[in-house]
């Protein structure tokens, strides 16, 4: 499995702890993160019969042979990249016939009102550089020789957090209702409370903050 995009591993080490018997790579341009999950996997590789390995590299050119991976993830990268089309021709490239592209954007509505909320959010270093419709994101892959399997969407509580933050923006940090509606969702987050988690899955079909696709190559 590769995760491309990974940050500090958090799909790697889920990974790890389903499939046992599987190699995860994660890679990523930002040096942090990389040594954040490597410092992370001395603690989780007990949970793995398989080594498993974080490397720095760009989705545009990736240093590995054609069809090496069963399954790749790519989760909330595509909004970031200048070339979707070249992102995802680079992956299709390393996925075997039959493989699995797990990919997940932020869904479009809520992602929209952030943008209309705040100008200063779209101009963060770093941060979104497109928004993508379902049917749009779909498509794109489709064209690359994959079949939909399902989609979802989830963090429906987390949509109206970063409306908050837009529309507060300059005087977030200090701001009463960001700041409670933080302690709310690391509630969420470290204890998932019955009733945040059904609060939670009601709203994800109307409300989720990203939307994940589950591609199979064909």
């Amino acid at each position: 499995m590769l995760d491309a995009g990974c940050g500090p591993g958090r799909h790697i080490f889920g990974f790890m702890d389903q499939f046992s018997d599987v190699t995860c790579v994660g890679l990523d341009l930002d040096f942090d993160s990389l040594q954040e999950g490597k410092n992370n996997l001395t603690l989780f590789s007990s949970i793995s019969n398989k080594e498993s390995t974080f490397l720095q590299g760009s989705v545009y050119n990736l240093p590995f042979k054609d069809n090496s991976f069963e399954t790749i993830i790519c989760s909330e990268v595509l909004e970031h990249v200048a070339d979707v089309d070249a992102t995802l021709k680079e992956l299709t490239r390393l996925i075997r016939p039959g493989g699995n592209l797990l990919v997940s954007v932020p869904s479009y509505y809520p992602e929209k009102i952030c943008w209309l909320l705040s100008k200063e959010y779209q101009k963060m270093p770093g941060g979104h550089v497109r928004i993508f419709k379902k049917s749009t994101l779909q498509e794109k892959v489709e064209e690359k020789g994959y079949k939909l399997e399902m989609t979802e969407k989830y963090h429906a509580l987390h949509s109206p957090y970063w409306w908050l933050r837009c529309l507060f923006w300059s005087s977030q940090e200090n701001n009463f209702l960001v700041n409670i509606y933080k302690k709310i969702l690391e509630i969420q987050i470290l204890r998932n409370p019955p009733i945040l988690r059904i609060l939670d899955n009601l709203l994800n079909p109307f409300l989720g903050k990203s939307t994940s696709f589950y591609f199979k190559k064909l």
